[in-house]
């Protein structure tokens, strides 16, 4: 107990984890002692625990006990309690800075959290630490993200958000921030789709020249694997791949992982690859395994959105060609070529169904409006492909329910429905003018019909039209 500790405090978020994390961590030179600051799974610290020394700092002096009860060293307490007096080789801080402090001592803010960090850094040692992006594609998305300190605030959220605090704001920042405090960053990565449990990390130079297509692809396959079946307010696939593919990939990142050194080193600790992400959960690094091509379910869902039949009959011809088992969230197309984005995910055979599933469930408009049920739809699919059976319908969709994509469909139902109001309305009221007219005018013919003037305008008519009979029939 070094002071500050939580006695009957329970986190409520997760700790951090996850396959990625472990990989970085596993590249630590043995040997070495190692500080853990704030909640990491224990998959990590068996990890770090592997030919190192670990010690663990924590709040929540329940965690503390179970971590001394697995046979690790524990500093149970606030950050603010952390000494020089014994340093580290390596500080381990996955988990950001915000549950570093408690309400049992002084709250420090980003940049004075890291400057304790450092001072239980020995000289030459490795800071690995992530920051949380207040303005990414998760926190754009979801709709129950705390963006002010309020009285709903949950107990984790004691520091000040967004404008009000002073972590960086971009992964350009962060390494100059670090810097200015002494910590040249040796290494940068934009991690997706949280900071939690990263699957994907990629250096912002590697957001910035390539390869985009197949970047854009995997932050788009990262995120619909954390939403799936979320209430969202705008679909985080779509946000996701067109940031990376705009050039804002590392800007709008969840999270960002630093590689910084107390001092200059003539090679990092820890290099951070280009990129590295899962492939049935194998972490794969580098570009070089990337296919080239666009994501296929973008391309479908832009010809769906313009209208394109020719497009679509094209794409979907292809696709049931060439992979009629892939879905299209796992497909580049790059010319008339489509290619697996990840060997390893299973065969969907119903993965033309799950396609018109996203398109009815997702919001998304298409040429066919008239058409709401997923089977229906499939056929249709199925027919504009060229197959003589659709594919059975799969379970209800776990995509992502966009809100925002949602709400466009209905303002635009709306918006319809207006239209055929106004025009049923103004067809009732010529109809209505048309039956006054027509009222009249029976009644006229009516009252004309009965009077002594018509009658006689009647017989003489007869009478000229038998005298024109007679002369006709003299001049023969």
């Amino acid at each position: 107990m070094i002071g500050g500790e939580m006695p009957e405090h329970a986190e409520q978020r997760a700790p951090v984890g996850g396959e990625l994390y472990r990989h970085l961590l596993g590249r630590l030179p043995t040997g070495t002692r190692v500080l853990v600051a704030g909640p990491h799974h224990t998959g990590l610290l068996d990890t770090l625990a592997d030919g190192r020394t670990v010690t663990c700092l924590v709040r929540s002096q329940p965690d503390a006990e179970a971590l001394a009860d697995r046979g690790f060293t524990v500093l149970c307490g606030t950050l603010a309690k952390i000494t020089d007096t014994d340093r580290y080789d390596v500080v381990v801080a996955l988990d950001g800075t915000s549950r570093l402090c408690s309400p049992e001592g002084p709250q420090l803010d980003w940049a004075e959290a890291v400057r304790v960090l450092k001072r239980a850094l020995r000289p030459g040692g490795t800071l690995l630490l992530t920051v949380e992006n207040e303005l990414g594609v998760h926190r754009l998305v979801d709709p129950g993200t705390v963006t002010a300190l309020t009285s709903a605030a949950t107990a984790a959220e004691w520091r000040p958000l967004g404008e009000f605090g002073t972590a960086p704001g971009r992964p350009d920042r962060l390494a100059a921030a670090l810097g200015a405090e002494g910590l040249p960053v040796s290494g940068l990565a934009a991690a997706w789709p949280s900071q939690a449990e990263p699957s994907l990390l990629v250096t912002p130079e590697t957001l910035r020249y390539g390869p985009l297509d197949a970047l854009a692809a995997l932050a788009s396959g990262a995120v619909a694997t954390a939403y799936q079946g979320k209430a969202v307010l705008s679909d985080p696939r779509r946000l996701a791949s067109a940031a990376v593919r705009r050039g804002l990939g590392a800007e709008l990142a969840p999270a960002w992982l630093a590689v910084a050194q107390l001092a200059g080193r003539p090679t990092p600790v820890v290099p951070v690859p280009p990129v590295s992400y899962l492939r049935g959960g194998t972490v794969v690094a580098g570009t070089g395994s990337l296919p080239a091509g666009r994501l296929l379910e973008e391309l479908l869902l832009t010809a769906a959105l313009g209208h394109d039949l020719p497009a679509l009959r094209r794409l979907l011809t292809g696709w049931t060609a060439a992979l009629p088992a892939a879905t299209a969230d796992n497909v580049l197309v790059e010319d008339d070529r489509y290619t697996l984005l990840d060997e390893s995910r299973p065969e969907q055979p119903d993965a033309l169904a799950r396609f018109a599933s996203t398109l009815t469930l997702g919001g998304y408009a298409h040429p066919w409006p008239a058409i709401t049920d997923v089977a229906r739809l499939t056929e249709v699919l199925a027919g504009a492909a060229g197959l003589e059976a659709a594919p059975p319908a799969p379970e209800p969709a776990a995509a992502p329910g966009s809100r925002r994509d949602h709400e466009q469909q209905l303002t635009d139902l709306r918006r319809r429905l207006a239209d055929a109001e106004a025009r049923g309305s103004f067809f009732e009221t010529e109809l209505e003018k048309r039956d006054a007219e027509l009222g009249r005018a029976k009644v006229q013919i009516a009252a004309f019909s009965g009077s002594f003037a018509y009658r006689a305008a009647k017989a003489g008519l007869g009478i000229a039209r038998k005298a024109r009979h007679r002369l006709h029939k003299g001049q023969q």
